[in-house]
């Protein structure tokens, strides 16, 4: 391991001090004079530069942990292009509509909040946005059906607030929809390395499941998206291809010539993001299959068909969802979630803790899905 920060760090540690007057402090690796540990102290026999905190690098251009001072909340700093600035500059005017206090307290609203932003000095193009630390989605793993359904909704609904509000995504994909699991991990995790703990020392401890600590969901990365004017008559713009490139009308090799609606696109991101990560899996991308979830198969199928004029739209999908819910029993949304990967000691490994859970849930009346308003 080189003991020289990349240039990519490099750019972060010269923000260092500029931060840490706004409130922010970064990792010891990338403060001013920082000096490798495992120079300062070698590790002792067994153990190499690998086993300290401050060996992780950080590969992200536009992306950096933090934590906040005054209470050491941790945070993520994100690099925008300020409005004005350049193509596709609608993020930073979007995510703070979404944040404006009316619009936090709509417990429809699963926009990622944004806790303040940053003029960096001396730079007349980027402007840095403040936002919680969060998980993927499906980290820690779901424990019951319940769990599946209770993001299903939250996510359907999160863009169903976003379209109400003329806002399509436009990568509305599994990258782009994360996990406040700040409850389920009281102890927190690394930022860098979200299975280890804090101090880098030992595993994160998941103290808790989805079911005893319901989370919110948010979709992040409106780096893509766009607000139409109120009144707007057509939505038809210039097609941008966002994480997923399979969606059928941006097959055509002269896409970037062909103008389109972003808002049956949207459904087609969410229902394949359902396909891909629960109903069917993709092994190219190493995603199981979850058993126990077909019943979201029809309703995945009409989301994902090749013509976007046939496609249901959010409001239609969100009554769809709400139905598909209300027809499952108790037993089944208390079932536990396989994954058709899993191994006999990974299924023996679970069985006997999640009926154990189970079990006090059904005796404590626990909500067989999460509440997590």
């Amino acid at each position: 391991m080189d003991n020289d920060l990349s240039l990519l760090e490099k750019d972060w540690r010269d923000m260092q001090v500029w931060l840490e007057s706004c409130g922010y402090m970064l990792r010891p690796r990338f403060r001013v004079g920082w000096v490798p540990s495992w120079i300062k102290n070698p590790p002792p026999a067994g153990e190499g530069p690998w086993d300290r905190e401050d060996w992780l690098i950080s590969n992200g251009q536009l992306v950096i942990d933090a934590v906040r001072i005054v209470d050491h909340k941790p945070v993520m700093l994100k690099k925008v292009f300020r409005p004005g600035a350049g193509e596709n500059d609608q993020e930073e005017e979007i995510a703070l509509y979404l944040s404006s206090p009316e619009r936090l307290n709509d417990p429809r609203n699963h926009a990622v909040p944004i806790y303040e932003v940053l003029r960096i000095p001396n730079d007349n193009r980027y402007d840095l946005l403040v936002m919680p630390l969060l998980r993927p989605f499906d980290s820690p793993r779901f424990d019951t059906i319940g769990e599946c359904l209770d993001f299903f909704q939250q996510i359907f609904q999160g863009l169903q607030y976003l379209h109400h509000h003329r806002i399509a995504h436009r990568d509305c994909t599994g990258l782009n929809v994360m996990i406040d699991a700040s409850e389920l991990y009281p102890k927190g995790f690394h930022p860098q390395s979200q299975d280890r703990n804090v101090e880098f020392t030992g595993p994160a401890k998941q103290k808790y499941t989805r079911t005893q600590r319901p989370p919110k969901y948010y979709w992040i990365d409106f780096g893509l998206s766009i607000q139409f004017p109120p009144g707007t008559k057509s939505y038809r713009i210039p097609i941008l291809r966002g994480n997923d490139k399979t969606v059928p009308e941006h097959q055509d090799p002269r896409y970037m010539q062909q103008l389109c609606d972003p808002f049956p696109t949207d459904i087609y991101y969410l229902g394949n993001l359902v396909r891909e990560f629960f109903t069917e899996g993709n092994a190219e991308f190493d995603f199981s299959r979850k058993i126990g979830l077909d019943f979201m198969k029809p309703l995945v199928e009409d989301m994902i068909q090749e013509d976007p004029s046939k496609r249901p739209n959010i409001d239609e999908c969100v009554i769809r969802l709400d139905e598909i819910t209300r027809s499952q029993s108790s037993w089944t949304l208390r079932s536990q979630v396989w994954h058709n990967t899993d191994n006999i000691f990974g299924f023996l490994y679970r069985l006997l803790p999640h009926w154990a859970r189970r079990i006090t849930f059904i005796l404590m009346r626990t909500p067989s899905i999460p509440q997590w308003r």
